[in-house]
């Protein structure tokens, strides 16, 4: 799996699909966006720069979770089977149940 290559499926309780993207255009919380560029940078008001590192960063945590249960044959998860801090990242429309990865061709 590639990270650029990654899609994301996210669907409701019911199975019924509510948004399809790539894994890199999940919204990511502003509020986390500062918290963490306060953190790595000491940078209450991120530049585009620092903006970019801190969401390359909280992506690649969440692909590399992704990427293990991938490769275990996981290829969808219940929100409640992942890490409350990853999702915490991600600014979520909707009643997202499952979130369910494939890879583009």
């Amino acid at each position: 799996m590639n990270i650029k290559k990654t899609m994301i499926c996210l669907k409701d309780i019911n199975n019924n699909i509510i948004e399809k993207m790539k894994l890199t255009s999940l919204p990511l919380r502003e509020d986390v966006v500062i918290q963490k560029s306060i953190e790595f940078f000491d940078d209450p008001e991120p530049c585009m720069i620092h903006r970019s590192a801190v969401m390359k960063r909280l992506y690649m945590e969440i692909y590399e979770f992704l990427l293990k249960k991938y490769e275990s044959g996981e290829y969808e998860l219940k929100l409640c089977q992942i890490p409350s801090f990853l999702t915490e990242y991600i600014d979520f429309s909707g009643q997202p149940a499952i979130i369910s990865v494939e890879q583009i061709k």
